[in-house]
């Protein structure tokens, strides 16, 4: 009985996030902007429109990571619909991050002191902030590098002509985006890990090694180029963080 109250609990906490959470998803895929005329001027506004904010930032993903000679093709009619399903389901998980964190974080108060409920807070706009900029980083730089890779080197290479199914395309960069996202956010649960005395800093300072080892593994998982290029692009970042997480930790376990 007293799991299914928690789970009620926890539930509540989170229902609002999930409210605004299929808000702006019906939003991004419904809404576009729209130039319309209001008191004599034209002003560009948010409007139903068949060029959503999905429509633009798939667009926008076409132009970007589509190497030149590769075609985008569509196998079945619904492709096209679940492809700016799915970016919409991302976009408004994106957007909404902070206020589920947030939700998260409100579940847990009631069971912690006001200074750990302090600490907790304000680790809620960094960790949004690192996954960002982990997304923003597979985007950018892993994406490109990893489809140059795989379907300019080893497909153009052979003599064939290279395709983008669109069922596979947007899952792949999603995923990839989302992947990193969620790696980039290693410094938190580092430093909470420590701060909760789960695990002491000590142990992030004399594992290095090891980590560096997963790193490359996962690295080599998350960008399956085969090249290393991708993976050293990965496995630095991710090095510089758990440094940075390791760092933090000890500043936050002495106290």
């Amino acid at each position: 009985m007293k799991f299914i109250e928690e789970l009620k609990i926890f539930i509540g906490s989170v229902l609002r996030w999930l409210y605004l959470f299929l808000g702006v998803l019906l939003f991004v895929f419904a809404f576009g902007f729209r130039e319309l005329t209001l008191l004599g001027r034209d002003i560009v506004l948010p409007w139903v429109s068949s060029e959503s904010f999905t429509v633009i930032v798939f667009q926008k993903i076409v132009r970007d990571l589509i190497p030149e000679g590769v075609e985008l093709v569509v196998t079945s009619p619904l492709e096209a619909f679940w492809a700016q399903l799915s970016i919409a389901l991302f976009l408004s998980f994106v957007v909404t991050l902070p206020v589920l964190i947030y939700s998260i974080l409100k579940y847990l108060f009631p069971a912690l002191q006001k200074k750990e409920r302090a600490t907790l807070f304000k680790i809620l706009f960094p960790s949004a902030g690192l996954f960002v900029l982990g997304c923003l980083f597979s985007y950018y730089f892993l994406a490109p590098s990893t489809i140059e890779i795989l379907y300019v080197y080893y497909v153009q290479t052979i003599g064939v002509t290279s395709f983008f199914a669109l069922k596979e395309f947007i899952p792949f960069v999603l995923a990839l985006t989302f992947g990193v996202g969620i790696v980039f956010m290693l410094p938190v649960f580092m430093i909470l890990l420590s701060y909760l005395g789960l695990v002491s800093p000590a142990f992030w300072k004399d594992n290095w090694k090891y980590s560096l080892l997963t790193f490359l593994i996962l690295s080599a998982i998350i960008t399956p180029d085969g090249s290393g290029i991708t993976m050293g692009f990965l496995s630095v970042p991710l090095m510089l963080l758990y440094g940075t997480g390791y760092l933090v930790s000890k500043k936050v376990a002495a106290h």
